[in-house]
């Protein structure tokens, strides 16, 4: 038993022995471990991408299936799933605006308005109220009043590990940061928030889900694959392997 186990063993180390040489004795053995590595690197690109695509895939379905609208409130919203169409009839007064940096709207570039409101029960809701140009000008849309909201709740936006941090006191902001606005107002928001679809004020574009740029998930898969199957030919034709 021993015996045996030592024959396998030893027959192992051989062909990894072996393996190596052949390795080593390769005509362009540089371009083959850089070759190896970039391949490795556009497979893995190719998997981010098709999981990007398999993901709007799913939201686009979610979104499919809740078209129906709620009339709810402010303190109902908790109990909602995301993507829900909503209406919340309130007296709404605005506490706050900023405008969202680098949006796009059918090529334009521009800016998302969004604002917390108050209702008479204390409550607050953050809504996006859409798309606005770069010349518009931001004295005219902080008194924006709006009776009633019609639109669909979100979860707030992510704060990446690297990029721009929102600064306080500032008119503009990069993202959507639950934790930011709450801290720099010192109050409490819902759940999600909600981006208007209806209604969305004078000078203001509503917005949608599909709206804006939409990266091409699928077709960047493909292309990563073909540049990991191009680089593999190279690499072992000049390695003489095929």
């Amino acid at each position: 038993m021993i015996n045996y186990f030592h024959m396998v063993t030893q027959g192992g180390v051989t062909q990894v022995g072996l393996m190596i040489r052949k390795l080593n004795n390769l005509p362009n053995k540089y371009l083959f471990y850089f070759g190896i590595f970039f391949i490795i690197i556009f497979l893995l690109l190719a998997y981010w991408q098709f999981i990007s695509h398999l993901e709007r895939e799913s939201i686009n379905a979610q979104i499919d299936t809740r078209d129906s609208i709620v009339n709810t409130s402010i303190d109902n919203i908790k109990n909602l799933d995301e993507y829900s169409m909503v209406v919340i009839s309130d007296n709404l007064i605005p506490v706050r605006s900023w405008l969202l940096r680098s949006r796009v709207n059918n090529g334009s570039s521009g800016y998302h308005f969004i604002t917390v409101y108050l209702n008479q029960s204390k409550d607050y809701i953050l809504v996006n109220n859409g798309w606005v140009p770069l010349s518009i000008s931001f004295t005219d849309l902080i008194n924006l009043d709006i009776s009633t909201l019609t639109g669909r709740v979100y979860e707030y936006d992510e704060k990446p590990r690297i990029g721009q941090d929102d600064i306080p006191g500032s008119d503009f902001l990069f993202r959507i940061d639950k934790n930011f606005i709450e801290s720099e107002l010192g109050l409490n928001l819902p759940k999600y928030y909600v981006q208007l679809t209806d209604n969305c004020g004078g000078q203001i574009t509503c917005i949608s889900y599909d709206e804006g740029y939409v990266a091409p998930h699928l077709g960047y898969t493909f292309q990563w694959l073909f540049f990991a199957l191009c680089l593999s030919v190279v690499v072992l034709k000049k390695n003489k392997i095929i």
